[in-house]
């Protein structure tokens, strides 16, 4: 007896494309379609390699990332003048020789340091990536959705750290090395000049070599598209040698997104050829799919009130996402 099966076509939105396709019905129960699910192969990639599969969640977590996060302004008691971003990059560095596995680092530092942000500066979304050092030490990048005070990032993360004894660490090996005065890194004056390290040198040896420089705070201003040059940078794999367990993360509601996943009925078939005809937006055909690149605001279109709705509401349930754009549209 033949199998019997039809195939629903669906439609998944997300911020910056919209994805056509089918998955299948059965009408004979104990019948399994070998297309129906992704068959996983065997991969020859190290741990330490970032996959293809986690390429594509690594920047589907960016992408959403990027559009959830409002434009806001820098208090100016930090700058002095009006100025927008979206979100913080931030590196953690160790401040002195890493002793401990990568594991414990994580466990230790990384975890508190994620935990502080969401109490401390309330951070809801954040993407974070582990890479290794020319010298061997791990560390850390991170993108978040808030601003954060470089000073207080720099305290608490040396508190961290110096739980498992990295500053003091950092402090004695500075106190050993200068102690009969500035003494110049000619190892490291081709990118720290002479000019820098003496500042530095008088930095450190004010507060006692308690503050070492152990953050970062990267400014994106000067990107054009700040969405290929993060994801760029979070998935690149020439610094992962060596690196033991996860190589990255981000918070639970990033983990999983599936995007706007809608039952293509006549009426929404009708809304993404209103899409196609009025807006002309690049399409990509697959074998087994269809990707149309959008934005977001081309579903404000009366017509399209349909794909909007069910995006938004996807935003709402996934990440208790209510900006303003979307309850003045659904009105």
């Amino acid at each position: 007896m033949n199998e019997v099966s039809e195939h629903i076509p669906m439609v998944t939105i997300h911020p910056n494309r919209m994805n056509l396709y089918s998955i299948p019905m059965h009408r004979r129960s104990g019948i399994v379609d070998k297309n129906r699910f992704d068959i996983k192969s065997v991969s020859n990639k190290r741990k330490d390699e970032v996959s293809t599969h986690a390429r594509r969640k690594i920047s589907k977590a960016v992408e959403y990332l990027l559009f959830l996060a409002r434009s806001k302004s820098l208090p100016d008691t930090f700058h002095g003048k009006a100025f927008k971003f979206q979100i913080a990059f931030i590196t953690l560095t160790l401040p002195s020789t890493q002793i401990h596995s990568d594991n414990i680092i994580k466990a230790e530092c990384l975890n508190q340091m994620l935990i502080e942000l969401r109490k401390k500066w309330h951070v809801k979304n954040y993407v974070w990536r582990s890479e290794k050092q020319v010298n061997g030490n791990i560390h850390f990048h991170i993108l978040v959705d808030k601003f954060i005070p470089w000073s207080e990032l720099r305290d608490r993360w040396n508190r961290i750290t110096n739980k498992l004894g990295y500053v003091d660490r950092y402090r004695d090996q500075m106190r050993s090395f200068h102690n009969g005065g500035f003494k110049v890194r000619a190892d490291l004056l081709e990118k720290w000049e002479y000019k820098k390290q003496i500042k530095a040198y008088q930095a450190g040896k004010a507060n006692d070599w308690n503050s070492p420089n152990s953050t970062d705070i990267h400014s994106l201003k000067a990107i054009n598209n700040i969405k290929d040059y993060l994801i760029k940078y979070v998935t690149k794999n020439e610094q992962n040698k060596g690196l033991i367990g996860r190589i990255w993360g981000c918070n639970q509601e990033m983990s999983d997104i599936k995007g706007a996943q809608i039952i293509a009925d006549s009426y929404i078939k009708s809304a993404v050829s209103e899409l196609l005809n009025k807006f002309k937006p690049s399409v990509y055909s697959g074998e087994y799919f269809t990707s149309i690149s959008i934005n977001i605001s081309m579903l404000s279109d009366i017509e399209l009130k349909c794909l909007f709705k069910a995006f938004s509401d996807y935003l709402i349930e996934k990440f208790d996402y209510h900006y303003q754009l979307f309850k003045s549209e659904l009105n």
